[in-house]
C-alpha cells in the first residue's frame, strides 16, 4: 500500500472515531480529527498525482472515505440532538451518497469508468466545510458552558442551519446531475 492509500484508509477509519467522540461529549477532539482528515483528503490525491501513483483502490476508496467521514459526522449530530442539524438534512445527505456509492460501484465493477464531476468535487468540498464550521460551533459552545439547544436562535446556529440547506440543496444538485448524464449516456449507447 502506498502513501497516499494509506492516508484514504486513515481518514476511513477517522469516521468512525469522530463519531465516537461526539458521542462521548468530546466535541474538541471530534473538531480536531476532522480537521486532520480534511487535510488528508486534500493531501492524498495531490501526493498520488506528484508521484504517479494513482491506483484503482484509491479511486474507489478515496471517495468512499469522504462519504464515511461527513455521514458519521452528520449522524452524530443528530444522535447528540443538534437542534440545527435536521434529520431531513442528513437523511437527503446520506441517501443521495449511499445511491451515487451504489453507482459509482455497480460501474467500477461492471468494467465502466465513473468520473467525479466538478459539482461532486465542490459538494464534498462544502459538505466538509459545514461539518467543521458546526463542529468548531460546538466547541465554542462547550468552552462557553452553553448546551447547543440554548444557542438554537442565535446568529450562529441559525447561519449553520442556512448553510446546511444549501450543503444539502448542492448536494441533491450533484447526484440529479449524476443521474441525468448517466441516463444520458445510456440513452447515447442504445441504438
Amino acid at each position: 500500500m502506498n502513501l497516499p492509500n494509506g492516508l484514504t484508509v486513515a481518514r476511513l477509519f477517522l469516521g468512525p472515531v469522530i463519531l465516537a467522540c461526539l458521542l462521548a461529549g468530546q466535541t474538541a477532539a471530534a473538531f480536531y480529527l476532522f480537521l486532520a482528515a480534511m487535510v488528508t483528503d486534500l493531501y492524498d490525491g495531490y501526493l498520488a498525482r506528484r508521484s504517479h501513483s494513482v491506483t484503482e483502490f484509491g479511486k474507489l476508496m478515496d471517495p468512499l472515505a469522504d462519504k464515511v467521514l461527513v455521514s458519521l459526522s452528520l449522524v452524530g449530530f443528530v444522535l447528540i440532538d443538534v437542534p440545527f442539524i435536521g434529520v431531513w438534512m442528513v437523511a437527503s445527505i446520506v441517501g443521495r451518497e449511499l445511491l451515487i456509492l451504489g453507482w459509482r460501484t455497480g460501474a467500477v465493477k461492471s468494467g465502466g469508468g465513473f468520473v467525479t464531476s466538478r459539482m461532486a468535487k465542490w459538494k464534498t468540498a462544502v459538505q466538509m466545510a459545514w461539518v467543521a464550521l458546526v463542529l468548531l460551533y460546538l466547541v465554542v459552545l462547550s468552552y462557553a458552558g452553553v448546551a447547543p439547544a440554548e444557542a438554537e436562535g442565535g446568529v450562529g446556529g441559525v447561519f449553520l442551519w442556512v448553510l446546511g440547506l444549501a450543503t444539502v440543496i448542492l448536494t441533491l444538485l450533484s447526484g440529479a446531475e449524476y443521474l441525468l448524464n448517466g441516463r444520458h449516456r445510456a440513452e447515447e449507447a442504445s441504438p
